[in-house]
């Protein structure tokens, strides 16, 4: 057994899914959000950068010095542009037998992580583009065991779904054309469409809306409920990537249609075109005809379930770049 210190986003429940493949895997995993999540710190990241940064530094420094002496064979990270370039040297002096992997679920025009790549033994991206361009691993996102074990024969209640925040207007539009197209077709949607407050006021001063449109986050039990009521789901990136999203792998390994805008998907081995289709703009002309179409090809999912990826991510020395 190895014992590894897995430092990174909160994000959902995925830190805690990917806790507990590792420990399927046979290792012993502690793990601390690389931000602080109390309520002080939340309140200084909206009221003061400068207080909040300070809160950061010092909760790091808290986090290191509490890993002295604990024997980690790995120190994995999940972005790590949070942590400060002094503290990262500080963790690598304390544990110098260590192996040091770092994992990015965001694309380089979203955060700038070349930086920080110097502290790292293996890094790996999402991103095929940005792996190639770095010269490190590419490791696509995950599904994990709750989309494996969906309810196959559940009446559907309505043709496409879409789960996602709104982070640019661009995926808006996207979305509005898809509800728009859909509804003169006869096909239904559903959508939940986080949009924090200053989206949601662009979105009212601009006389716009779509169903679905939230403040709130959706749980994994209501992903799942959209996703087992559908027939297909609208994959759209919220930014500019290359990378799948992870609603994609999710809604692939849990047997879905996809409608998608990433060309990468036609050189994909495990496209299929009773699986996917890609939409070329705003046109949509081809969904329902692809959507009255039956699944009948065969596909491997497991090697993007989650424990094939964290058994890729910290046991192996290298994943081949794109």
């Amino acid at each position: 057994m190895s014992r590894i210190l897995f430092i990174g986003i909160d994000y959902f429940a995925y830190a805690k899914e990917i806790c507990s493949a590792l420990e399927r895997l046979g290792h012993e995993v502690d793990f601390h959000p690389i931000e602080d999540a109390s309520f002080a710190s939340k309140t200084a990241k909206k009221l003061a950068g400068g207080a909040y940064a300070k809160r950061l530094a010092a909760y790091h420094d808290a986090l290191i010095e509490g890993s002295a002496g604990k024997g980690y064979d790995t120190v994995l990270f999940i972005q790590c542009h949070h942590m400060q370039h002094s503290a990262l040297e500080r963790l690598r002096t304390l544990h110098p037998d260590a192996r040091f992997v770092l994992y990015n679920w965001d694309s380089l025009t979203t955060h700038d992580y070349r930086p920080w790549l110097k502290h790292f033994d293996h890094a790996a991206t999402f991103d095929p583009t940005d792996a190639k361009e770095l010269g490190i691993g590419y490791l696509p996102l995950f599904a994990i065991p709750r989309f494996f074990g969906i309810d196959h024969d559940r009446p559907k209640a309505q043709d496409l779904y879409f789960v996602g925040a709104i982070g640019t207007m661009h995926r808006f539009e996207a979305l509005a054309r898809l509800h728009a197209f859909c509804e003169a077709n006869g096909l239904s949607t559903r959508f939940h469409l986080k949009c924090s407050p200053v989206v949601q006021m662009k979105l009212l001063k601009a006389r716009k809306s779509l169903p679905g449109v939230t403040g709130k986050s959706l749980s994994f039990d209501g992903i799942v409920d959209m996703l087992e009521a559908s027939r297909g789901t609208f994959d759209f990136a919220n930014h500019k990537q290359s990378g799948y999203t992870m609603r994609l792998i999710e809604n692939m390994c849990a047997g879905r249609k996809i409608v998608t805008e990433n060309k990468r998907i036609l050189d994909e081995p495990f496209f299929r075109d009773d699986r996917f289709l890609l939409v070329d703009g705003y046109d949509f002309s081809a969904v329902p005809e692809f959507l009255a179409r039956p699944i009948t090809s065969d596909l491997d999912v497991e090697a993007f379930g989650i424990d094939s990826w964290a058994r890729q991510l910290v046991e192996q020395e290298r994943v081949a770049a794109a």
